[in-house]
């Protein structure tokens, strides 16, 4: 028949237990995620990504809303949003940074008008 050369097993049997070990490790991962859930551990907003949006013109949709809210975010506090409305220049919203699915800047031609 034919030979099984001994380098090929060995690179099997390390490609067999990186595998497990992969595995083992997102698993872990996975696990310590829900152990936090449980615990009521709550992730932070990333408020250093955030604070690059300050004075731009953002389209910030929120999970509980169907809408969200068009305006230029003005300041990053705690875990807080304080955002100008696009149509309103004296109104002021508060929104809590838990709740905000994504944000996205608007185009340029938006940018001066608020």
């Amino acid at each position: 028949m034919f030979k099984i050369n001994s380098y090929v097993i060995v690179i099997f049997l390390v490609l067999i237990l990186l595998v497990f070990y992969l595995n083992n490790n997102l698993y872990r991962k996975l696990r310590i995620t829900k152990r936090n859930k449980k615990r009521g551990v709550k992730r932070n907003m990333p408020k250093e990504l955030i604070k690059e949006f300050i004075g731009k013109v953002c389209s910030i949709s929120i999970f509980n809303d169907s809408f969200g809210v068009c305006g230029k975010i003005v300041a990053v506090e705690d875990n807080w949003i304080k955002v100008v409305p696009y149509k309103s220049k004296t109104e002021i919203k508060l929104i809590n940074g838990d709740m905000i699915r994504d944000i996205s800047v608007m185009p340029d031609k938006y940018q001066n008008k608020v």
